[in-house]
């Protein structure tokens, strides 16, 4: 699976900072499908709700503050691409 590759200046990641207004970027070393989106030309980026370290393991959750973060950012989403 091809890795994503940083798009600092790319569509998708500038369409999420603008929607969540969070500037920051990080590197991590799971897989993700995006990469192959990437790779087929689209803009990419992955995001999502809550912290990746109570994420993908036993016992994961996801704090009732963030699923809400997650919503709104949804909505924010839809409401852009209508």
């Amino acid at each position: 699976m091809p890795g994503l590759q940083p798009e600092t200046e790319g569509a998708a990641e500038t369409l999420v900072r603008r929607l969540t207004g969070d500037n920051a970027t990080g590197v991590v070393s799971y897989g993700t499908e995006a990469g192959q989106f990437q790779e087929a030309g689209y803009s990419a980026v992955v995001c999502g709700p809550g912290d990746i370290a109570q994420a993908h393991q036993p016992d994961e959750y996801l704090e009732v503050a963030e699923f809400e973060a997650g919503l709104r950012f949804m909505q924010a989403l839809l409401e852009d691409l209508a």
